[in-house]
């Protein structure tokens, strides 16, 4: 057990990320109702994101990714949903969306091709499709319709993935800012691009069309 790890860490990094290329390869075959309140999962889904560089190095570009759908995406899950349930306290509500910005800077920066998805562009990484359709996929985003502290945690991580240096995560960003229009991710977006950033410019014309929430 890791230091500070929730209680059934080990075995939810197991259940999550190494089963898939381990039981048959399919993972819409698998269960993944995981034992747990939504509060329990609340607190280890934090705590993966939050140490995920670490914890989550030891599995495969494929495990994560399987394992970031179901997380994130609910096709696979109800996790996402357990996640938004009323008994999960504004303060892990606060923590879920905060613990975006070290999946993207410890992990999907590192580990994600920095190809841009809006081109079509691929390195064949099941890790490009999490990344580039996080924001349009994940219910996630309602969990910022709470408190306008949570959307102010939302907008400050979308921000600060704009500073990270792989493309691929930049766009992620502007997709996500562009499905959640508001003076604010207008801003955001206007302020980058103010700072004259040195990304190629179907980037620049993507984020351009991302401030009018006209994207792909």
């Amino acid at each position: 057990m890791l230091p500070g790890a929730p209680l059934c860490y080990e075995e939810w990094l197991d259940f999550m990320f190494g089963r898939f290329e381990r039981d048959g390869d399919d993972p819409w075959a698998m269960d993944w109702g995981f034992e747990a309140s939504p509060s329990e999962i609340a607190g280890l889904f934090i705590y993966t994101m939050e140490n995920c560089g670490r914890d989550l190095a030891k599995f495969s570009d494929a495990q994560v990714a399987t394992g970031l759908n179901a997380l994130l995406f609910g096709t696979l899950s109800n996790i996402p949903h357990n996640l938004m349930d009323d008994s999960v306290s504004e303060a892990q509500k606060l923590a879920i969306l905060r613990s975006f910005q070290p999946l993207y800077a410890d992990l999907l920066a590192r580990r994600s091709p920095p190809v841009l998805g809006h081109c079509n562009e691929s390195h064949g990484n099941p890790l490009e499709y999490i990344t580039y359709m996080l924001w349009d996929v994940t219910a996630l985003t309602e969990v910022r319709k709470s408190s306008p502290e949570q959307s102010e945690a939302l907008y400050a991580v979308l921000k600060n993935v704009l500073s990270l240096p792989n493309e691929a995560c930049i766009e992620s960003a502007l997709h996500g800012l562009a499905h959640v229009p508001s003076k604010e991710a207008k801003s955001i977006i206007d302020d980058w691009l103010d700072e004259l950033p040195q990304v190629r410019p179907a980037l620049l014309d993507y984020a351009r069309s991302a401030r009018t929430g006209m994207i792909l």
